[in-house]
């Protein structure tokens, strides 16, 4: 179970714009006054070993939330020793005095952060301090709980090509990070894997978790001055300086270089539909596009009735489900749209997603398909942000990439505020990429089959071991 902080920092492999406030529900009316947003600001504190502290404090419920965000992950495991850090989460996500609270404790890393916290009872919250600075700073790492970790992992993974989409989706990521610090992802090999030793994962602990390299954010009923007493004696005697970001750029052999009008293959013969990914790099989380490629994206394939669930899916039959979305990390923007269709029909599905994509950058859009855009955006900001458990989670996450504090409270009338001038502008801008990645998972036979029905498509087959 993950606490609402667990939810926006721990799964941020490739941070989606949902959590940073461009999240969407149901629609207001955007032609109206726009809405004034105040949501509650936290208060930050720099304690003297450097290890910052965010409070969002609130006493409308008996409940704490404690989580430690990191600012290393994946992209910082040792060279040749990828995987280091998912092995650490799994070995610290442990703790029978916590369920003993009747509290629930997780761990979740990714590429940029690495997040562990304790969700419980106010009246525990001394007690959970001190728990969470156990597990950060004092765990037992060279234990049992390293080998039965280890293990889990290869044996998680030698089940990645149990379905199109865990094999779809790593072979995407793959080739959309080549060349970038993100390339290897959260493991690329289990040969690499099995090289780590328990001296390694202490090594890498004690590198990365120092306090200068951490924010601790706590969010419920939590009294300041009370905590305060606990809060030093836990993390006061924690010393390190931030790490450097050492990490360099990556790209998989395995895995063959995207080429215009190329589709990559990964065979799954067992498989009776593909699966679909295509996509291309986009700007950075802090462009200041950002707002306009968000209403772009979802009139284009975010909400029921956009354009490629209206064609794609409505109009054409040829698929059940398709969506599109930005995903982000600090130094790399991906835009992608996912489907699923039957083998026999994913080079006409490919077809039409890539003339919807042309269509898209050279028609004009309707001023009452912007509209709708717009609202669909403002009109789910209020639900997304309706806790503070929500806001908190959003705001630390804008908070460590670097973002405006007060980037939640731009969101709406940045929104609100766009013109059809701009945001054409921005597509055509960043809606014209020199490579489009085509990558699928399914029955290659039948793939190449169907592509060739459509012209103009080549193609390059891998096999799910050169995944893992």
């Amino acid at each position: 179970m993950r606490s609402p902080i667990a939810t926006a920092l721990g799964l941020v492999l490739a941070l989606p714009l949902a959590l940073l406030g461009l999240s969407s529900m149901t629609a207001t009316n955007s032609r109206a006054a726009t809405p004034e947003i105040r949501l509650p600001a936290p208060e930050v504190e720099m304690l003297p070993n450097g290890l910052e502290v965010i409070w969002f404090q609130n006493d409308k419920l008996p409940l704490v939330d404690l989580a430690l965000v990191l600012k290393s992950g994946s992209r910082d495991d040792p060279a040749g020793k990828s995987g280091m850090t998912e092995l650490l989460a799994k070995v610290l996500d442990r703790g029978p005095e916590i369920e003993a609270l009747g509290a629930f404790h997780y761990t979740a890393p990714d590429e940029e952060f690495f997040t562990l916290g304790l969700h419980g009872l106010a009246p525990d919250a001394p007690v959970l301090l001190k728990l969470l600075a156990k597990m950060a700073i004092h765990p037992d790492l060279t234990g049992p709980e390293f080998n039965r970790q280890h293990a889990s992992i290869l044996d998680h993974w030698s089940h990645i090509g149990d379905t199109g989409e865990s094999l779809v989706s790593l072979a995407f990521r793959r080739q959309t990070t080549a060349a970038t610090p993100y390339g290897r992802g959260a493991l690329v090999s289990a040969e690499e894997f099995r090289k780590i030793t328990p001296a390694d994962l202490v090594n890498f602990h004690k590198s990365q978790f120092t306090p200068k390299n951490a924010s601790l954010v706590i969010v419920g009923r939590a009294d300041r001055v009370a905590l305060r007493p606990q809060l030093l004696e836990s993390f006061g005697s924690w010393t390190g300086e931030a790490p450097p970001r050492t990490a360099k750029v990556f790209s998989d052999k395995r895995i063959p270089p995207a080429k215009t009008g190329q589709v990559l293959i990964v065979n799954r013969p067992e498989l009776n539909q593909t699966q679909v990914r295509i996509g291309f790099r986009a700007p950075k989380f802090n462009h200041p596009d950002q707002y306009a490629l968000a209403v772009i994206n979802a009139l284009f394939g975010e909400y029921f009735d956009s354009r490629l669930n209206s064609v794609i899916r409505d109009k054409l039959g040829l698929t059940y489900a398709i969506g599109s979305n930005f995903s982000y990390n600090r130094e790399l923007g991906i835009f992608s749209i996912a489907a699923a269709t039957r083998n026999v029909t994913t080079g006409p599905l490919i077809r039409k997603v890539l003339d919807a994509l042309k269509s898209l950058r050279t028609a004009p859009i309707g001023d009452q398909e912007i509209e709708t855009a717009k609202e669909y955006l403002m009109g789910g900001f209020p639900l997304g942000t309706a806790t503070l458990g929500a806001i908190a989670s959003r705001w630390t996450v804008g908070h460590v990439m670097g973002l405006d504090p007060d980037f939640l409270n731009q969101f709406v009338p940045k929104i609100h505020a766009l013109t059809r001038i701009e945001i054409e502008a921005a597509l055509k801008k960043h809606f014209n990429p020199d490579l489009i990645y085509v990558v699928v998972a399914g029955d290659a036979k039948q793939i190449k089959a169907s592509l060739a029905g459509q012209g103009g498509f080549s193609s390059r087959v891998v096999s799910q071991k050169d995944l893992f």
